[in-house]
């Protein structure tokens, strides 16, 4: 059709598990750019589920700090991981194990006999700072 304008100036399409999230800028007939943010998931034997929300260009800085500051309390309360837990155990095959009784003494001893914190993490099979803060839990250390 000549003389129509193309609306879609970007897209992207994010697959993740069972859903799919499309990311689309584009541009009402006067010239407006709004972000329509849709999801896709299937819903029964051959149903999708659709949802989207639009945000028009005036509303992207309000809607940007929103969601910035939605990302950063969900990485605080550490909800969401950047790792798997089996990914951390092929390093430290004991990590996010619980603690024993045995263990925790066996900590002490090692800890006041002087090992550093990397020495005690490679016999206890952990992490660094899962070995900080079990002492810090010991009342060995102090909160930092």
């Amino acid at each position: 059709m000549v003389g129509k304008r193309k609306t879609e100036l970007f897209s992207e399409k994010i697959a993740a598990g069972s859903r799919t999230y499309f990311f689309d800028v584009k541009e009402s007939r006067d010239g407006t750019k709004y972000l329509v943010i849709s999801e896709s998931r299937k819903g029964g034997k051959e149903e999708y589920e659709h949802n989207r929300i639009m945000i028009f260009q005036e509303h992207i800085p309000v809607f940007a700090k929103g969601l910035k500051n939605a990302l950063k309390f969900i990485r605080k309360s550490g909800k969401t991981k950047a790792y798997g837990v089996e990914e951390i155990r092929q390093k430290y095959p004991k990590a996010y194990a619980k603690w024993t009784e045995d263990e925790d003494n066996f900590l002490r001893n090692e800890y006041l006999r002087g090992q550093t914190i990397d020495e005690l993490a490679s016999t206890f099979q952990r992490q660094p700072s899962a070995i900080r803060s079990r002492l810090r839990k010991l009342g060995l250390v102090e909160e930092s």
